[in-house]
């Protein structure tokens, strides 16, 4: 992935802070919302440094860091043939042990989702890259962007070779597709998307892959673009698009050129491929929706359990709906399915709103009901992963488990009786291992040990084995993984499955005869079954005696089977480009006459694979980190106003290599003749500071001109100073924040007095946001600021006030697609040389003007009614064809007013419809039309009001 946003995000922070200083007012209506990213552990960083890497790490992961220092060294040497080029500048490479300490890093301003397995930062050239617990795809994820520097290096030399410092840069489709292809080999999960897209008809071809850009679905079409490249044209191709990018102002022009056909032209090949390698495959293979009984169809929807008491059959599930993850519940009768059941889906835990529960890992971890209605689940809650138990009766949380040296917590599994818990868990070295819970004793024992990924244990239905996925296969180098069986009786591990294939998930039959699993064993992932019914005694030689049964032939990949009885299972599939749950039935008729058996492979020696580490004269020195800070960006802008006069700044940003430290210098002049120039020089340095859970900033400032405000009018003022500002991050949702301002101000309005005062301003903030976003604006959840604060003159009293503010906004989601928006503010300072604050406009009170409305107090409150007006927008020129993600409709009403002292006079407010439509992912133009109420609220105006304007919802 590449990251370019610290730029944008380091120019906003710029701006922002001179926005603080000049109208602090403005600053906290507007800007002080949004999630936290909490620094919750205290990292030891210390660097490896290799021959063509710095290898950034802490302590307790130093042997995956020396892995992943092999992995890296090894990619290099690949891809620098790949790509015919040395990269003679030293690569920085950071690790972290798993997903959630890679989260907590400052490289990028941005938050990172699960999904995100690692990204290239191109400023300064860093790769960082969480293992989470598994070797191989760390491997693959090192190599993919590697990819990206070597990508990025081939593309700008070969710019500047030829005097074209502004070249063109491949599109993402290429970036990614290639990253992807010169990583790891195509395997089932690509097979799974490609072919999903192609027999659903929703493929999009080469000359609108643009439409899907930052998709997972464009990442392996991108793939599988480029492998078709290679496998028809040769793979010099893929070079000369990159070596011959200079010569065209777009890529589809370098295309035409390297490859000999447009991108239409192109397509037709392409797509005429695809239907000829995917089509037949529906004469042996069926949509599972065909064969398989739908029981939750709507959302994305994981991880079946199965659970049935004295009210009927249940199927608990964790899923995604509308924007947030929750665990549901939803009756079904699949041991009866003539009996009719309400279709009701019901929400048993709420995810992504509160510290608890602020992440299922839906893709990576299962969940369980125990007999007697225990709901077992993990869920990332703060600094690492806690185990919860939830009884679905009672309906609330009885238990929660959290241990300092677990990271992670995935997939736990009841034992039939209920009294222990087996599941997987990611150590803070960044290895995944098994544990073992026993519910009465609350002791915790850890079952594996080692460098291996082991995932999904179940308990076999006597409590003796558990069963479970992992790597550690003599194949593992391979990125295969096989089914085992552990021996809690003798702690002996034993094959269960055996063979260069990926199995996952397994789970015993309630009698205890079968174990389902998912493998891409056909090179789709299906369900298979291993008959354990004929192992009367487990040794190192019984998997030859497990026969393979294929129980499932969907054209569509089946996950995480679950067994509702000895001849039900229910799974979750992936068909056109949704997950859904679905229930096979006949499965001992299946497995008697499945025309596809295997036998295990054959084992010649009963050892597991071992991952390289860089040691030896191979690796120079090992090093603890010291903080070097290096130019981030250095900008530069000259303004002209008619009234004001030129204005010319600069901001210059440095930060260390981690990006914890970051400073910031501010200069500008505003100067509106010569005279001026050295009373008019304005600047700030600021220090931020980002690497504990406490961030806090310090600085220093000057800034001085002409400025006006509604209440004093035009003046004259120089204000030099210093500030403090302190965060604390209860979790990802709230904060509590302090900042503190002191400085002398010499202030002189037009016509009028002039004003010395030694200002002490500090606040006090607390803000809570949980919202999720559509393409417009906030959806669902909640927002809200609350802040106190007083600004007074510590020498000569001529300013003294106080300041309030409250802000709060709701966001209720009626329908998936339906949102009513609420907001409630209330601003107000009492005291002398009291702020102005201000309504008026797009973003508050529609239908007046900008500011309009003004006074020391304001109260306000807006409600919108959001819709989709209309949901996919494609516009098509002769020359250029572009996409939106659609307009949405909105009715709103506004009401409030400002007011001074005691002078209140009354509510204005306004009503209407509204539609928004968002250009580019980043700009959103409204458009508000109505018709304002006026005279407290005891008429319309006789005109209709339109306004345009540019800017989020709130």
């Amino acid at each position: 992935m590449n990251v370019n946003r610290a730029v944008q995000r380091i120019i906003w922070r710029g701006t922002l802070f001179l926005l603080f200083l000049s109208a602090a007012p403005l600053h906290s209506q507007w800007f002080y919302y949004g999630r936290n990213k909490v620094q919750y552990t205290d990292f030891k960083w210390q660097v490896l440094k290799t021959d063509h890497f710095d290898i950034y790490y802490y302590p307790e992961m130093e042997e995956l860091a020396e892995q992943g220092a092999y992995f890296a060294e090894k990619s290099y040497a690949y891809l620098e043939n790949k790509f015919n080029l040395t990269i003679t500048r030293r690569i920085p490479l950071i690790f972290y042990s798993s997903h959630l300490h890679f989260q907590q890093t400052n490289i990028t301003p941005g938050h990172i989702p699960e999904g995100v397995g690692g990204f290239f930062e191109f400023l300064k050239g860093r790769v960082v890259i969480p293992a989470n617990g598994n070797l191989n795809l760390f491997r693959k994820v090192i190599q993919h962007e590697l990819v990206h520097v070597f990508m990025h290096s081939k593309v700008y030399y070969a710019n500047k070779e030829h005097g074209r410092f502004d070249g063109t840069y491949p599109p993402l489709w290429f970036v990614e597709g290639l990253a992807e292809y010169w990583s790891s080999p195509w395997d089932a999960q690509a097979e799974m998307v490609i072919k999903d897209a192609v027999l659903n008809n929703y493929i999009v071809p080469l000359s609108r892959l643009y439409s899907i850009a930052g998709s997972y679905t464009m990442y392996k079409e991108g793939q599988a673009i480029i492998k078709f490249v290679a496998e028809n044209y040769g793979e010099e191709k893929i070079l000369l698009l990159m070596d011959n990018i200079w010569k065209y102002n777009k890529f589809s022009q370098v295309w035409k050129d390297v490859i000999g056909k447009s991108y239409k032209e192109f397509d037709k090949e392409w797509m005429y491929y695809l239907k000829k390698k995917y089509y037949p495959k529906l004469k042996q293979y069926d949509f599972s929706r065909i064969v398989a009984r739908t029981i939750v169809e709507k959302g994305y929807s994981f991880k079946p359990a199965y659970y049935k008491d004295e009210d009927g059959e249940k199927l608990v599930f964790v899923g995604n709906r509308t924007g947030y993850s929750n665990i549901f519940m939803k009756e079904v009768n699949l041991l009866e399915p003539e009996r009719k059941v309400s279709p009701k889906v019901k929400i048993l835990v709420k995810g992504g709103r509160s510290s608890d529960f602020e992440s299922f890992h839906l893709f990576s971890s299962k969940i369980d009901v125990s007999r007697d209605g225990r709901l077992a689940f993990s869920s990332k809650a703060g600094e690492h992963d806690a185990l919860y138990f939830f009884d679905i009766k009672q309906e609330k949380i009885i238990r929660k488990y959290q241990w300092d040296d677990i990271v992670g917590i995935s997939s736990p599994s009841f034992s039939r009786d209920g009294s222990r818990v087996v599941f997987s868990g990611l150590g803070f070295n960044g290895y995944k291992d098994i544990y073992l819970l026993d519910l009465q004793s609350e002791e915790l024992i850890r079952i594996t040990n080692d460098i291996y990924e082991d995932n999904a244990p179940g308990f076999s239905p006597d409590g003796r084995k558990i069963t479970y996925s992992s790597d550690r296969t003599m194949f593992g180098q391979e990125w295969c993984y096989n089914i085992f069986v552990h021996d809690l009786d003798t702690h002996l591990t034993y094959y269960v499955t055996a063979g260069r294939s990926q199995d996952y998930t397994p789970t015993w039959s309630p009698d205890g005869q079968y174990i389902a699993f998912t493998s891409d064993r056909d090179s789709s992932l299906n369900i298979w079954v291993a008959d354990v019914s004929g192992v009367d005694k487990w040794g190192d030689d019984s998997y030859l005696n497990i026969p393979l049964r294929q129980v499932s032939f969907f054209t569509n990949a089946a996950f995480d089977p679950e067994w509702v009885d000895d001849d039900n299972i229910c799974f979750t599939v992936y068909e056109n480009n949704r997950f859904q749950i679905r229930n096979l039935d006949k499965i001992r008729e299946r497995i008697e006459e499945s025309p596809k058996q295997e036998p295990n492979t054959p084992l010649f020696a009963n050892r597991h694979w071992r991952p390289g580490k860089l040691a030896g004269n191979k690796v120079l020195s090992k090093l603890k980190y010291k903080k070097d800070y290096n130019l981030d960006i250095a900008q530069t802008q000259v303004s002209q106003d008619p009234f004001w006069g030129t204005n010319g700044g600069a901001l210059l940003a440095f930060t260390d290599l981690l990006g914890n430290d970051q400073y910031y210098i501010l200069l500008y002049n505003n100067a509106q003749s010569r005279s001026d120039f050295l009373r008019s020089i304005n600047f700030a340095l600021t220090k931020v500071s980002l690497g504990k859970r406490t961030n806090h900033a310090y600085g220093v400032f000057r800034y001085s001109g002409r400025f006006f405000n509604f209440k004093d009018d035009y003046f004259y003022e120089d204000r030099v100073g210093a500030f403090f500002t302190i965060s604390y991050p209860f979790s990802h949702f709230e904060r509590l924040e302090f900042s503190s301002n002191f400085s002398y101000s010499d202030k002189e309005i037009t016509g009028g007095n002039r004003r010395f005062a030694y200002l002490s301003s500090n606040f006090v903030s607390y803000v809570h946001d949980n919202s999720i976003w559509s393409y417009t604006g906030p959806v669902e959840g909640v927002r809200y600021n609350i802040s106190v604060g007083n600004t007074f003159d510590v020498r000569y009293s001529n300013v003294n006030y106080w300041t309030f503010l409250a802000d709060l906004r709701y966001y209720f989601r009626l329908r998936p697609k339906l949102t009513y928006a609420s907001r409630y503010l209330a601003l107000m300072n009492d005291g002398r040389e009291t702020r102005y604050y201000y309504l008026g406009g797009s973003w508050d009170m529609r239908g007046y003007r900008r500011w309009s409305i003004r006074g020391e107090k304001i109260v306000f409150t807006s409600h919108e009614l959001r819709f989709p007006f209309i949901e996919y927008l494609g516009i098509k020129f002769p020359f250029l064809s572009m996409v939106f993600p659609g307009i949405r409709g909105a009715l709103f009403f506004d009401a409030g007013n400002a007011w001074d002292g005691n002078n209140y006079d009354g509510l204005l407010g306004s009503l209407g419809y509204g539609f928004r439509f968002n250009f580019g992912g980043f700009l959103v133009f409204r458009l508000d039309i109505g018709k304002r109420i006026e005279d407290n609220f005891s008429r319309f105006s006789k005109d209709w009001f339109t306004q345009f304007f540019f800017g989020w919802d709130f």
